[in-house]
């Protein structure tokens, strides 16, 4: 996909969401005000977009065809969108009135009367082609077949959220994934990862925290390439540190935290949480633990050539940047930050986006947060640290203080599929 491709989508549905969330439009009957974005699954088959509405527990995604796709390809969209059914409530096709000289949207609309309106939960919405913001509902779904309750990848937001995962780590997990798919191991993949490579027993017993080091046997670093990564290091400087009862209650804690047959919270089911959300948002697991054909082959791409190879770091940031939806949130920053050159910094840019997403429904609002107080957990803080350690933002004189390599980030999302 590229990157004119993904503006493209992501400027429809940015304006279907908005006619939803004004009342302008409305599906079942009264649903649409209340929708925000979510991420899904991003496996075959994968919707461009996903709304949701938490008090109707309804799921809604959408696939998008672009002014250049073929009349076969408009058709494979619709068949694509009845696909999305296994995995929403219902689904719209977003496509262009026209195909060169052929009103295919008229066309789809004919379809739609004759063949799908009332048989499937199915809408149509059409754009124009010279402006894909002017959106509209030729074809709505008013009822439902099933009601079913589906769930989205990641509560609360669209975009792969990661958290300070270096890519040697990220190429490491996935061949855990892949050894659980040649049926070397079996059970979950992660934990044997964890009790592996990441905290091997050893650790546990000797009380003595261990680097990680990646398949060829080099260190791994934090994506700032300031430490290597050692998981529980300070906890274990400061059991070692006591004595007697408290020594011992202490050790008692980090095996409850590193034990991955624990249930509930501990330290390891957290660090699962998010990294495994992480792989299957962006498409490299899929939601029953095993590794994806996508998955495989960026796994083989880094086994080849390295897990710090610039082929392997640049078909991750491209994974990232289209699959994982980063591509979206840069692009709006990027708005906002040549709105607001020479007015504010990056971090209040951060704040107004933030207010802004919740307000339209990009990301899930949070009722007990008014707007300018200050979040726990600084907006988009770890997806800075990746775009900063992939060379995707650049930094400036002035405020705000940085602006996006566009011509490092065209490149790779130009790259051919692997």
């Amino acid at each position: 996909m590229s990157v004119n491709h993904h503006l493209l989508a992501k400027a429809t549905t940015d304006s279907v969401l908005a006619n939803f969330k004004s009342g302008a439009w409305k599906c079942c009957t009264d649903v649409g005000t209340d929708f925000y974005r979510v991420g899904c699954d991003s496996t075959f088959p994968s919707p461009d977009a996903a709304f949701y509405d938490d008090a109707k527990k309804l799921m809604v995604t959408f696939e998008f065809k672009p002014p250049t796709e073929t009349k076969r390809g408009i058709l494979t969209g619709l068949g694509q969108s009845i696909a999305y059914l296994n995995s929403s409530n219902l689904s719209y096709l977003i496509v262009p009135q026209t195909l060169e000289d052929f009103r295919i949207g008229e066309y789809m609309a004919d379809l739609y009367q004759n063949q799908i309106e009332e048989n499937l939960p199915v809408g149509l919405i059409l754009y124009e082609n010279n402006n894909p913001t002017n959106v509209s509902l030729v074809h709505n779904v008013n009822t439902l077949v099933k009601t079913k309750e589906f769930k989205a990848v990641a509560n609360g937001r669209f975009w792969a959220k990661h958290l300070d995962m270096p890519i040697p780590l990220f190429h490491l997990i996935l061949h855990c994934y892949y050894l659980k798919k040649i049926g070397q191991i079996s059970g979950d993949a992660f934990a044997y990862c964890w009790d592996t490579y990441l905290v091997p027993n050893q650790v546990l017993k000797t009380l003595t925290p261990t680097p990680i080091k990646d398949l060829n046997g080099d260190l791994i670093e934090t994506l700032s390439g300031r430490k290597n990564i050692i998981f529980f290091e300070k906890k274990i400087a400061a059991i070692r540190k006591l004595s007697g009862p408290s020594k011992g209650k202490a050790i008692a804690g980090l095996k409850q935290d590193a034990d991955t047959s624990f249930i509930g919270d501990n330290y390891y089911n957290s660090i699962k949480k998010n990294f495994v959300t992480f792989l299957k948002h962006i498409g490299v697991v899929d939601s029953m633990g095993n590794l994806t054909e996508d998955g495989f082959k960026l796994y083989h791409l880094g086994l080849v050539n390295g897990p710090n190879s610039k082929i392997f770091y640049d078909y991750f940031t491209q994974t990232v940047l289209i699959t994982g939806h980063h591509l979206d949130l840069i692009f709006d920053l990027d708005n906002l930050c040549n709105q607001y050159r020479g007015k504010y910094d990056i971090f209040q840019i951060r704040d107004i986006m933030l207010n802004d997403y919740e307000a339209k429904g990009m990301i899930k609002r949070n009722p007990n947060r008014k707007a300018g107080d200050e979040s726990k957990v600084e907006f988009l803080k770890y997806e800075f640290i990746l775009w900063n350690s992939l060379g995707l933002t650049v930094k400036t004189s002035g405020i705000p203080e940085i602006s996006f390599n566009w011509k490092k980030i065209t490149e790779v999302c130009s790259m051919p599929d692997l």
